[in-house]
């Protein structure tokens, strides 16, 4: 069942806040029940539907955050507006990362508010603002929490958060990748560009619907058209911090192929960032070697065979041959699935056999 467009639930803990933002809203033709204990909220979020929730970002025991994580979970069609106090600022960067819609500041203007509920319920997509909405969250924090490994890994988890099958995916990947680029004697700075480039190559998923990510089946076209953006949409929302502007560059074009056959330009050969040819790598051996709620993790020796044959068409050979080589000689280093894993494994249905690579995005 699909939220009611119009439904929309307002969390806060000061009852005045919850009545006026009703009123307003009702004003605009939206049907609007509130709630003043976060808790209860959790209650209807479970037995109703509801197209839209507004929370205040800072509350005792359950915040805007808590029914941020809650909502993805049960209602996932559901948009988020946070109402933050300019002292939760810090907050914002990961909550509009891991999927909220938009946010609005007190003291806000009734009619801002009314503004922003109309857009979400007419965005389609919910994308066309979003790399700005994001890098504009992540300017307030401080230069030195843009800098920290803690930012950088708030940044990986924003599209892995929408999907549990890809859960800690991006640092698998960052694992293989620097281990890549070392095999291929690239200089330190080069592998730290490559190291951060990799936490955050899919970050660009936040702008791809849940339903897309967590789709048992095959794809259509057009819901493969949204796989397909999300390269350059990661790479938008990090040109915009400046602290990425390397590593946005290798984050672009880590779906293109050695053939000139990926996304999202089509490049080819070396054309494309010999970073973003490692990460490529490094992205399918983890997807491979993985669970995938479209398909089954591959076999050691079948990742292995696939790196080779697929050699000179989709993979760079050099870095390719240099992957087989170094998980040949290091098998204790590759990251397998847990006794979990592999039974969940053996559930999965075979519908929608992988991509060359293992990896749908």
């Amino acid at each position: 069942m699909r939220p009611a467009p119009g439904n929309i639930l307002i969390v806060d803990d000061e009852p005045q806040v919850c009545h006026l933002i009703q009123e307003e809203l009702a004003e605009h033709g939206f049907s609007c029940q509130i709630v003043t204990e976060p808790l209860q909220a959790k209650d209807l979020l479970d037995t109703q539907q509801f197209g839209l929730l507004i929370a205040d970002i800072a509350m005792p025991r359950v915040g805007g955050l808590d029914l941020l994580a809650y909502v993805r979970q049960c209602l996932p069609a559901c948009r988020v507006i946070l109402i933050t106090g300019v002292s939760t600022r810090e907050y914002l960067a990961q909550a509009i990362l891991l999927g909220a819609y938009d946010y609005i500041e007190k003291p806000f203007k009734m009619k801002e508010l009314a503004e922003t509920v109309s857009r979400a319920f007419s965005d389609e997509a919910g994308t066309a603002s979003l790399p700005a909405r994001a890098a504009e969250a992540m300017e307030y924090a401080t230069h030195a929490k843009l800098a920290s490994l803690e930012s950088i890994r708030a940044l990986a988890r924003a599209g892995e958060a929408k999907d549990p099958h890809t859960w800690r995916h991006s640092e698998q990947v960052t694992h293989y990748a620097v281990n890549l680029a070392r095999e291929l004697s690239l200089s330190e700075a080069e592998v730290e560009c490559i190291r951060v480039a990799s936490l955050l190559h899919d970050v660009g998923k936040i702008g791809v619907p849940d339903s897309i990510l967590t789709k048992p089946g095959p794809l259509t076209d057009q819901e493969f058209e949204f796989i397909r953006r999300h390269p350059a949409l990661g790479a938008d929302i990090l040109a915009n911090i400046t602290v990425f502007g390397q590593e946005a560059h290798l984050v672009r074009y880590h779906h293109e192929r050695w053939d000139g056959k990926g996304y999202p330009e089509g490049l080819a050969g070396e054309k494309i960032p010999l970073g973003s040819r490692i990460i490529q790598v490094a992205d399918c051996m983890d997807a491979m070697l993985m669970d995938r709620v479209y398909k089954r993790g591959y076999p050691v020796e079948r990742m292995l065979a696939e790196l080779e044959r697929c050699a000179g068409t989709q993979f760079d050979p050099k870095v390719a041959t240099a992957a087989a080589s170094w998980a040949r000689m290091s098998p204790e280093k590759l990251i397998l699935p847990s006794a979990t894993q592999v039974q969940r494994n053996q559930a999965l249905s075979r519908q929608g056999e992988a991509v060359v690579g293992g990896e749908r995005g």
